[in-house]
């Protein structure tokens, strides 16, 4: 009688999922992961920014793009999150990507945003893993270490949450 291999579904699910988190594992910009150093400029006064100049601060680092409508609706609460705890050690820095300096500064304007906006490159995107989906979220601690990376728009609350046992 001869005897056939079947290879069954969840058990190839199972390795594929094995080996894809071994990559994720591997990938800078995921939990645990050293955030990449980057120097942008922002659209509102035009000066420089750079990530190494908040170290020591708990840092949100938000990609997102002039045309995003889940982007424009989080930001405003972004922004009150920026002003309620910088004086604990937070920082908001939002990075557009696709977009012009006009339409940044148009929009940071729109909105009353009081944190830098900068405008973002190629370079930046994929030193964070090729940002494709906006708005992608970075929260990276008191010692340069992202702890999350969040996919798709959240509440004020939920940002909250992750953010205040940092401080």
């Amino acid at each position: 009688m001869e005897r056939k291999t079947v290879v069954r579904p969840v058990r190839l699910g199972i390795v594929l999922w094995a080996v894809l988190g071994l990559v994720v594992a591997a990938s800078p910009t995921w939990a645990g992961g050293g955030a990449p150093g980057f120097t942008l400029k922002a659209v509102q006064d035009g000066k420089e920014y750079s990530l190494s100049q908040f170290q020591g601060k708990v840092v949100m680092l938000n990609f997102f793009t002039f045309f995003c409508g889940p982007c424009r609706q989080e930001m405003p609460h972004l922004n009150q999150l920026d002003q309620e705890l910088k004086a604990k050690g937070f920082q908001t820095l939002g990075i557009g990507l696709a977009s012009t300096p006009e339409q940044l500064k148009q929009l940071a304007s729109q909105l009353g945003l009081q944190y830098p906006v900068l405008l973002g490159n190629d370079q930046v995107s994929k030193a964070y893993g090729s940002v494709e989906l906006v708005p992608t979220t970075f929260i990276i601690d008191r010692q340069g270490k992202i702890v999350q990376k969040i996919l798709g728009a959240r509440s004020k609350e939920e940002f909250e949450k992750l953010i205040k046992p940092l401080l």
